[in-house]
């Protein structure tokens, strides 16, 4: 028997399906493994990374 462990945050999160590479995330599962976080969190930081980082071309 395990018992579920839910962290306490204010985040909210909406559940929405996307259709990922299979090597993207066979990665991004080593990662998580590795990282000791949920996959859905190595995808979560990783995409806030692109994001924080994304060049906008305004013009």
């Amino acid at each position: 028997m395990s018992i579920a462990y839910h962290k306490k945050n204010n985040k909210t999160y909406i559940q929405y399906t996307v259709r990922l590479e299979e090597e993207i995330l066979e990665k991004l599962k080593k990662i998580s493994h590795i990282e000791d976080i949920s996959v859905n969190e190595a995808i979560n930081q990783s995409l806030q990374y692109a994001i924080d980082n994304y060049e906008f071309n305004i013009k």
